[in-house]
């Protein structure tokens, strides 16, 4: 608002001064009038406004200058009088208040846009500057976002950053194939480096890879991993091979099956999770075990005597106590963890890999020390997705107090017409970082 005032002042003093007269006078036609200070000799003359010069909103009259005063002309004299409407000076001095104000404000626009550039072109070399001393292709990256839509665009720094950036993912690319030191770490490298390609060429910094979970877990039983949709199936599993070996161990020797042995113990086995989730501690468990183990280590030598050495005993023991472990933990709600599980695994598995990628490139770390990763989550859009990476849950064979499985991962990476490979480096990497945050 000071600023207008000030340039309407100065519009209003440059017009005055310097814009059109107030009167043009006609000399050679000239009269004698009665003024407050006396006759004086006037002159005919336009009385010009001086806002708006024309005609129509000039007036002719008798104007003496010795005392700046005029008379009006009668309504004869106007009929008789004829002269014609001219303001000397031309045309810029003419219209002077008219041109003053457009040319302030152009000039002021002129000089405002000009000290905008300058400071645009300041502020591009430092951004510049500051992506060139850390050299990474997010600084780079960074800098190409914060000109992409600017007024004054910086082609040649433009072009220079997409450049280095081009040149650090060749060198990032070729140092993963120099750092492989055993066939895990290469297989993960190399599909770390076809990745890194992928995103040079589409130009985007997402983890290009289409997450699939696979339904159900793995379990390892016999030796060998089999799939179950819950973990219920597994425990009566594990149950049925338990009492099946002691069978093997026991058939024709006259002691209960295990089904038999244990038929007063499932209310207590259910007594017991029940007490686990209320308490959060395993105390209950270990408390039914070591009275369970006493009653069959009891049965076993009430039945056998000494037929039996300790080891043999030490086995079917082992045996029994298995299949009391599976049956407490068939009545917690496991099930309904993996749920929960599944959920929130699903919300952070795209996060942590990208993490776990990024770590390969340590450069890439700002210096106020916040980590912006080289690879983010997955993009949903189909054509960013290089491969798609099958991720399946495996179970420890433990569970915590609360019901939760303890679960880990297998990754398998499928290429367009390649078979799937398992990416062992990353599933330590991802254990790594689990243990880290426990």
């Amino acid at each position: 608002m000071l600023k207008l005032l000030i340039v309407g002042g100065l519009v209003v003093l440059l017009g005055f001064t310097f814009g059109p007269p107030k009167y043009v006078v006609f000399a050679e036609q000239q009269t004698l009038i009665e003024t407050p200070y006396g006759q004086q000799t006037a002159y005919l003359a336009w009385h010009i406004n001086r806002w708006l010069p024309i005609q129509a909103l000039a007036e002719l009259v008798w104007y003496a200058p010795e005392v700046d005063s005029e008379v009006a002309l009668t309504p004869q004299q106007l009929r008789e009088t004829s002269v014609p409407f001219a303001i000397p000076g031309g045309f810029v001095k003419t219209y002077l208040w008219w041109l003053l104000p457009p040319f302030f404000l152009g000039l002021q626009k002129l000089l405002s846009i000009g000290f905008f550039a300058l400071r645009q072109v300041q502020s591009h070399k430092r951004n510049f500057y500051l992506a060139e001393r850390r050299n990474t292709i997010i600084a780079y990256e960074n800098f190409l976002k914060l000109t992409k839509d600017v007024p004054y665009k910086p082609f040649r720094l433009r072009r220079k950053a997409k450049q280095a950036r081009e040149q650090l993912y060749e060198n990032y690319i070729q140092s993963l194939s120099r750092s492989s030191l055993n066939d895990e770490e290469r297989v993960f490298n190399g599909a770390v480096a076809k990745m890194l390609a992928f995103n040079r060429d589409h130009q985007q910094r997402f983890l290009p890879l289409k997450l699939q979970m696979e339904p159900g877990v793995l379990a390892l039983t016999r030796g060998e991993y089999k799939k179950f949709m819950k973990f219920e199936g597994y425990f009566e599993e594990r149950m049925s091979q338990a009492a099946k070996q002691w069978l093997l161990e026991l058939h024709g020797s006259g002691v209960p099956s295990m089904s038999e042995l244990y038929e007063n113990w499932d209310g207590r086995a259910r007594s017991c999770a029940k007490a686990i989730l209320t308490a959060r501690q395993w105390r209950p468990l270990t408390d039914l075990r070591e009275g369970f183990k006493t009653y069959v280590s009891d049965t076993l030598f009430r039945t056998l005597g000494r037929a039996q050495s300790q080891h043999q005993r030490d086995d079917l023991v082992r045996h029994a106590e298995a299949y009391l472990t599976y049956s407490v933990y068939r009545y917690m709600p496991v099930d309904a963890r993996l749920n929960d599980y599944e959920q929130e695994f699903k919300r952070l598995i795209g996060k942590r890999i990208a993490r776990a990628m990024s770590s390969l490139f340590p450069q890439e770390i700002s210096t106020n020390g916040v980590k912006p990763d080289l690879f983010l989550n997955p993009s949903f859009r189909n054509d960013s997705h290089v491969a798609k990476l099958n991720i399946e849950l495996v179970f420890e064979n433990k569970v915590m107090p609360d019901g939760m499985p303890v679960l880990s991962n297998s990754l398998y990476l499928v290429l367009p017409g390649e078979p799937p490979q398992r990416l062992l480096e990353l599933e330590a990497k991802l254990n790594t970082k689990a243990k880290e945050a426990e």
